[in-house]
């Protein structure tokens, strides 16, 4: 992460290198700012035509800002669209009758929640992140395994996963050495999965984000940023 100030306003943005010849700024609707430059950019030269752009950057970043794609504005109840591994199924919430206990199921295309508190949003919606966190735990578990085989060759070994609830983040590793994984990540497709866990596992060589750390990146998944946006792009 770099800044640079424009203005009163400061501009963070990520940085990453790669095999060419122009440096390329975009703004994305999460409102952050990723810069590509050149392996051999100078960090001077690449802060002077961030400030250059700066203009059009807070351009973007208001427009962006328009826009609320975070934050829980279901109300959980029938009708609703929640999504799994990057498809959306429609909620089906039932109340339970006398002892029939209370599950969630995926069925013909709709979550079909039996919920002796059909009414209570919050008691729906702690099932269904119930549900979601047990799947998560899984297939996350499924993904690393099959992520370890993409990274073999780079000598990184199987670090301890944890699904562990991050307001900001969508993964992280710890300097104990374990991969920690936002349980939310179930909701996108594997693919994207995929890139946090990559992206972690990388860490684990360079565990800061640097040249070599993007290096290491590139060489391991290349099309990791169009990985990264559609994941952003649907937080």
């Amino acid at each position: 992460m770099q800044t640079v100030d424009y203005g009163t306003t400061t501009l963070k943005f990520n940085l990453t290198y790669s095999n060419r010849k122009t440096l390329e700024i975009a703004v994305y609707p999460d409102q952050t700012i990723w810069v590509t430059a050149p392996e051999q950019a100078e960090m001077e030269k690449i802060h002077d035509k961030v400030r250059k752009r700066g203009r059009w950057i807070v351009k973007q970043l208001k427009y962006f800002n328009r826009f609320d794609p975070l934050g829980d504005h279901d109300e959980y109840v029938s009708g609703e669209t929640h999504r799994y591994l990057g498809k959306q199924y429609r909620l089906k919430v039932i109340q339970t009758k006398g002892d029939q206990p209370e599950s969630v199921k995926l069925k013909g295309g709709y979550f079909q929640i039996w919920s002796n508190k059909k009414g209570d949003k919050d008691h729906v919606k702690q099932q269904l992140d119930s549900w979601y966190r047990e799947k998560a735990e899984k297939k996350f578990d499924e993904r690393l395994v099959a992520c370890l085989e993409t990274v073999k060759k780079y000598d990184i070994k199987r670090p301890q996963l944890q699904v562990y609830n991050m307001e900001k983040r969508w993964g992280s590793y710890t300097s104990s050495g374990k991969v920690l994984l936002n349980p939310e990540l179930i909701k996108h497709p594997v693919y994207c999965i995929d890139y946090v866990i990559i992206h972690e596992l990388c860490h684990t060589k360079q565990p800061h984000h640097d040249k070599e750390f993007y290096r290491l990146l590139n060489k391991v998944l290349p099309d990791w940023q169009r990985r990264k946006h559609k994941l952003e792009r649907f937080k």
